[in-house]
């Protein structure tokens, strides 16, 4: 591992010392210019504008007001490309004077939805799936009503729900069956989403807090090559934005089969200032879902938001939200009960799963100097969190007279800061970004685990108190030699302190408490350097190729870190007293502990390669491909339903990633999104290497038709293939192909909508795993697909008014 970081570094310089001996572009005069960019219908300022300079590596976004500024720009005729979605897209022609600031103000005027008006990038991207313009054309054209929507907004991630609605959903991206959230890193205005050490699973995202009516858009980072981002982003990394004002008040509602009724508002509040903003949302949603036991499942949630300029260049800005709910769940069916005919596809063995959870948010920014050639960002947030879980996976297969249900506790603070300063400019003759993050995270856990049979607390097998921080620094160098070449060099540090008190790690078990489990109260750390390396080619304005390098890590469940630590203390202890290996050995064991953990990894490391390329194919079609490895040195799991660790080994994965958007006409546009993944266990016999679960094969895709006369239509497909459901290939998890339809028309300031989903009313398996359980009468326990089935044909319909 060491050998492929020096590798990347290696390259690097090698590529350094190639394009510094080429010939590049030298601004000897240059000029200033600025302006603002306005909605020439009703003057306002239009936000996240491009604006270029053509035939040059110059380019900016408006900011909140519309306001731009472009330094360094060629002395002479210069001409200013100006883009939006939504807008037409615009040239201007302008002069710029040495040592001057020119000012060019600008109209826009709304038009079609143009595919052409997203192939023009202020900000270009470093890899092929991190194009922003491409993302602002998916929330334009994409049909977004939930949280899940969103998340599935991110090409290639496609995800699954086994719980009742309530849970964090389950998630799927090269080749990662990342259960929920253990390898994507997702965050909504710079806070995680993602849990460390949870009760339920490492790296445990749920987005559900999120109204889809506040997002304004989002950045996809696929692979760990990306400094800024640190924990969980192997697979990758998707980020959201929430508006900092709206266009309109909204008022939207919804409802339809399963009992499923959804209310949804969005009010701009008065202030009085020109430069301020404030608003407050807020969503209510019901539903019974599709089961024989109703899920009766209710969650409630709030956002405010209010941003104001300080002075020209400096905002502030602060939000608060959160959200509750509550749930039932018929859980994970058996494929046998329901062959058998002891119950359908959408009964239950146990119906007293189910949950509540809450997540409470107060984040503070304030960013000076944006858009200049020096801009600072801080960033203050904390979160109140908590989460219970019922659930019951293997039946009566550990307590045949009770039933095996458990119970999750995960009670925690986290409070974090980001800050970041970047500076800009030109070194000769390369333009130069040099950008410098860091940050804190601190997490206080109170996480259990209770063997609960009919929701009765029976046997404690876990209680944790943890306390664990993360401090990160990153730096990434942005240079761009010419119109041709451009390179992005990274390097991020992460350091860790792990601290567990085991309250029950007693002198003497306690009459209620699992005695067969390990105890470790005691603190561990650890640190990480991840290096990255970018290099883009763009050989033509319509053609650029992308090689992406780097190295990146997801922590490990504080409980497991600490274990390791204790077996390595009482190894250290007992050879002090002169007993041998077998007698350290035996003596783990008599303490719960396996041997084997003693050589577990804090940090596992993720090491990624990748080659892509991004064409835009005349003004009507954009295509994006990469093929990417990814080599993962360790796969440890804490089991939160056992309280457990799983060692999984070393992994391998490889695969293709496409992306396509067309333009058919002025008012109808196609999409697709195809994945290819293989991946296996690295040193486990052919035939015993396969990653349960792991996606081979997904698409998504669809078309959407947005007609001048008010009537909007889309009909969308997603696919997942068949693909291994254990190590053996022996079971396997059924894929499926679902075909949803959305039709709406708009009519002034109301819109009315309605959806088909499952159209072909397909019997699929939203989520299911490979587990051994038993039922009440059986003899001998049974290993095979359990699963939670997904909706039938159903139809949802609303109306919304926007003021």
């Amino acid at each position: 591992m060491k050998s492929n970081i020096k590798n990347i570094s290696s390259v690097a310089v090698f590529v350094l010392i190639f394009l510094f001996s080429g010939s590049f572009l030298l601004y000897a005069q240059s000029g200033i210019l600025k302006g603002k960019v306005s909605d020439a219908e009703d003057g306002n300022g239009l936000p996240l504008v491009n604006i270029i300079i053509k035939g040059t590596v110059l380019g900016t976004s408006t900011g909140l007001h519309g306001e731009y500024r472009i330094d360094n720009v060629p002395a002479g005729d210069q001409v200013v490309v100006v883009s939006f979605v939504g807008y037409e897209t615009i040239e201007k022609q302008v002069y710029i004077k040495p040592d001057e600031t020119v000012t060019l103000n600008i109209d826009l005027k709304p038009g079609s939805l143009n595919l052409s008006s997203i192939q023009i990038e202020a900000e270009r991207p470093f890899s092929a799936a991190s194009a922003k313009g491409i993302r602002q054309f998916d929330m334009k054209v994409r049909p977004v009503r939930s949280s899940q929507d969103l998340l599935m907004l991110a090409p290639g991630l496609i995800i699954a729900q086994h719980n009742g609605g309530g849970k964090a959903e389950q998630l799927y991206m090269r080749g990662f069956d990342a259960d929920h959230g253990t390898d994507v890193g997702i965050y909504v205005d710079g806070i995680p989403v993602n849990m460390v050490s949870h009760g339920h699973g490492q790296g445990y995202a749920d987005l559900h807090f999120l109204i889809p009516e506040t997002v304004e858009g989002f950045d996809v980072f696929k692979g760990p090559y990306f400094a800024r981002f640190g924990d969980f982003g192997t697979a990758g990394s998707v980020s959201f934005r929430t508006q900092d004002h709206p266009d309109n008040n909204l008022v939207k509602l919804e409802g339809g089969m399963f009992s499923t009724a959804r209310l949804t508002t969005v009010l701009k509040i008065p202030t009085n200032k020109t430069h301020q903003s404030a608003y407050l949302a807020g969503q209510f949603y019901a539903t019974d879902g599709p089961f024989e036991s109703p899920q009766d499942f209710i969650r409630f949630n709030v956002f405010g938001k209010f941003h104001t300029h300080l002075t020209e260049t400096s905002t502030l800005s602060l939000s608060l939200g959160g959200f509750s709910s509550g749930w039932n769940a018929s859980g994970q069916i058996p494929d046998r009960a329901v062959s058998e005919g002891l119950i359908t596809r959408f009964g239950a063995i146990d119906d007293m799963e189910g949950g509540t959870t809450s997540r409470e948010n107060v984040n503070m920014e304030y960013t000076y100097g944006e858009g200049t050639d020096q801009e600072f960002k801080i960033q203050g947030y904390s979160s109140w969190y908590d989460f219970r879980l019922f659930s019951n996976f293997t039946f009566w297969l550990n307590d045949p007279v009770n039933g095996d249900m458990i119970e999750q506790v995960d009670k925690r603070n986290i409070l974090g800061i980001n800050t970041h300063y970047i500076y800009r400019q030109r070194l000769g003759n390369i333009l130069s970004q040099t950008t410098v993050g860091g940050g804190l995270r601190a997490d206080n856990i109170d996480v259990s685990l209770w063997h609960s049979p009919d929701r009765i607390r029976k046997t404690l097998k876990t209680d944790d108190g943890i306390s664990e921080r993360s401090l990160f620094l990153w730096v990434e160098e942005d240079l761009i030699f010419n119109t041709k070449w451009r390179m992005q060099i990274g390097l991020r540090g992460d350091y860790f302190t792990f601290n567990v008190n085991d309250k029950l790690d007693l002198p003497e078990p306690l009459p209620y408490m699992d005695d067969e489990l390990p105890r470790s109260s005691t603190y561990s750390q650890k640190m990480i350097v991840n290096p990255k390396l970018n290099i883009v080619y763009s050989p033509s304005e319509s053609v650029e190729i992308f090689l992406n390098s780097g190295t990146g890590f997801h922590s490990n469940d504080a409980r497991d870190v600490v274990t390791t630590q204790r077996i390595h203390e009482i190894e250290q202890g007992l050879s002090r007293k002169g007993y041998s290996p077998v007698q350290i050995d035996s003596a783990l064991i008599a303490r719960n502990f396996d041997p084997v953990h003693r050589n577990t990894l804090t940090l596992p490391r993720a090491t990624g390669f990748e080659m892509g390329s991004k064409l835009n194919i005349g003004k009507r079609a954009i295509l994006s491909l990469a093929a990417w490895y990814l080599h993962m040195q360790e796969e440890l799991v804490f089991v939160g339903d056992e309280g457990t660790t799983e060692i999984n080994g070393a992994t391998r994965r490889i695969g293709l990633d496409l992306e396509g958007r067309f333009q058919l006409s002025s008012w109808l546009w196609a999409d697709i999104d195809l994945n290819l993944a293989n991946g296996k266990f690295i040193n486990e016999p052919e035939g015993q290497n396969e990653i349960p679960l792991a996606p081979r094969v997904t698409s998504q895709g669809g078309l959407t038709a947005l007609l001048d006369k008010g009537f909007e239509g889309a009909l969308r497909y997603r696919y997942v293939g068949e693909r291994p459901a254990n190590e053996t290939n022996t079971v396997r998890a059924k894929g499926y192909f679902l075909l949803n339809m959305m039709l709406a028309y708009r009519f002034g300031i109301i819109k009315v909508f309605g959806s088909l989903e499952n159209m072909l009313n397909v019997e699929w398996n939203e989520a299911q795993f490979d587990t051994e359980s038993r039922l009440q009468f059986e003899p001998e326990p049974v290993s095979e697909i359990h699963y939670t089935p997904g909706n039938p044909f159903n139809v949802q319909f609303g109306v919304s008014v926007e003021f």
